[in-house]
């Protein structure tokens, strides 16, 4: 499922954080691990050189933890965009996940996401990894993976992800769907919101039970992103995973309140995964 994973670091706590969670997954895969740091070119000549001794200590101390876990790895230091560059590496070495920190050194987020997370997140062709400041602990192994769906074609690769990640850890999927009621402008609308969300919980069990994964449905009903974080707090859940749809939908929900304000603010690492059908 993940025979490459990219970890990419600035060094930050919030950094080593998603990293750790990298590691117990690239564990559990036995995948080779790649380790990139990227000195922000945009940086004044004076600080560039401490900026360069700062990567190259983040990836040899993520290299000593690879190592330690009898993981193959390969550490790059790399000069430019940290977004362009992220992206770049692992277009090249065709990474299965890559692993990012929401929020680095460099502060640059007027977006609570922070970003270069966001520039990763928005483009980026594979799974993405990340954990915010809200991330104290990651779980190894994983027991609860939660998959939040509204039901729309575009969380089918996220669901994917979850049920394979829950059947090679024996975990259980939770999947919640959120019947918004923000938009309900009637009663009758709020029951159609919450019989999609009914059929969208219901078509990811039926996946999970085709796998012999365990699964436990939820639908709740309020403003998506807080209903999210609440249940996954609320069960203790260990990786929170959503989708994205296409280009357009990709730029207003992550863009947007509900996916930003998730991997923002989420208490356990989160995996967001673009469609399939937004590559071309």
């Amino acid at each position: 499922m993940y025979d490459d994973v990219l970890l990419a670091t600035d060094g930050s706590t919030i950094a080593a954080t998603a990293a750790e969670q990298g590691l117990a997954i690239a564990g559990r895969f036995g995948s080779d691990v790649h380790v990139l740091s990227v000195v922000d070119d945009r940086g004044r000549n004076a600080v560039r050189e401490p900026m360069r001794a700062r990567c190259r200590r983040s990836v040899e101390d993520l290299a000593v933890e690879a190592t330690d876990r009898n993981l193959a790895v390969e550490t790059t230091v790399r000069e430019g965009s940290p977004t362009r560059e992220i992206l770049a590496y692992a277009d090249d070495r065709d990474v299965d996940l890559l692993v990012v920190g929401t929020r680095g050194r460099s502060g640059l987020g007027r977006l609570s996401l922070g970003s270069t997370a966001l520039g990763v997140i928005r483009a980026a062709r594979r799974p993405v990894l990340s954990a915010g400041p809200d991330v104290w602990d990651v779980s190894d192994p994983l027991e609860k993976i939660l998959v939040a769906t509204d039901g729309r074609p575009g969380v089918d690769a996220a669901v994917d992800q979850a049920i394979g990640l829950a059947d090679a850890y024996d975990a259980t999927v939770r999947v919640l769907s959120v019947a918004d009621e923000t938009r309900a402008r009637s009663e009758t609308a709020r029951e159609a919101f919450e019989r999609a969300a009914e059929k969208a919980t219901n078509e990811v069990a039926v996946r999970a039970a085709d796998r012999g994964v365990g699964v436990v449905q939820a639908v709740e009903r309020g403003r998506p992103s807080a209903e999210i974080l609440a249940y996954a707090e609320a069960h203790a859940v260990d990786l929170l995973v959503m989708g994205t749809e296409g280009r357009s939908t990709l730029e207003r929900v992550v863009v947007g309140s509900v996916s930003q304000r998730v991997v923002s603010d989420a208490p356990v690492p989160v995996m967001t995964v673009r469609t399939v059908d937004d590559e071309a």
